[in-house]
């Protein structure tokens, strides 16, 4: 089942070059599929479930910009286990400008552990077609340490860990690349940041291509992806 919405982008969505933001382009379409979540699951018992983000890929052929008017679709394709599949088309004028996909883990809030999705919930999503593919992106391992990125407080959001469109913020600032810039970025979230001041961030630049990783400094990896620059 497709769900729609449309916007319009005020500067609060846009960085100092008019550009929307990876961190907000994210959150709309966060807002997008929350929106039809509450409709789908209204008559099924999710007060002991969170659905949290397993992973984002984007591909961006045309960027948004300030007052741009554009529409939001987002496709819940399938669900295998413990996954769930959803796929997003930005328009503008009737114009495929983005294409994603996003991966989502139904979390158990006491358990605090990812837990087998409902056979009510799968029923009530269904099955679509997919319109984006996805491409397998490893944890690089000889990535250099850049900084160190301090965790603020405004960070953190209801589940008590840093919300999910955040770390796109943090791989602004580890890589120094900006939405303008990016014609295609996956983010995979391997573990939650939560009660840290600080996280470590890593990167390399490879030709028209940056790996990128936040860590620990031991041995956890809170995520890691690439960026694949627009040029």
């Amino acid at each position: 089942m497709k769900y729609k919405k449309k916007y319009t982008i005020g500067h609060m969505f846009c960085d100092r070059y008019g550009y929307l933001t990876m961190r907000n382009l994210a959150a709309l379409m966060f807002d997008v599929s929350f929106e039809q979540a509450s409709f789908l699951e209204k008559n099924i018992d999710m007060e002991k479930f969170r659905w949290i983000a397993y992973s984002w890929e984007i591909d961006i052929r045309r960027n948004v910009k300030l007052d741009d008017e554009i529409e939001i679709t987002t496709i819940p394709t399938h669900m295998n286990r413990f996954y769930a599949y959803r796929d997003f088309i930005v328009e503008k004028n009737g114009q495929t400008i983005i294409v994603a996909k996003a991966v989502f883990l139904l979390m158990d809030i006491e358990r605090l552990r990812p837990v087998k999705i409902l056979d009510d919930l799968v029923k009530a999503y269904g099955r679509e077609e997919e319109v984006f593919t996805a491409r397998d992106v490893k944890l690089e391992k000889d990535l250099d340490f850049i900084k160190d990125i301090q965790i603020r407080k405004a960070d953190i959001d209801t589940n008590f860990h840093v919300n999910n469109a955040v770390y796109f913020d943090y791989i602004e600032e580890l890589s120094d690349i900006f939405a303008k810039d990016i014609g295609y970025i996956k983010l995979v979230y391997r573990n939650e940041i939560r009660n840290k001041e600080s996280v470590r961030a890593l990167g390399k630049k490879s030709g028209d291509e940056f790996s990128f990783a936040l860590e620990d400094g031991s041995s956890k990896t809170y995520a890691y992806g690439k960026i694949r620059l627009d040029v």
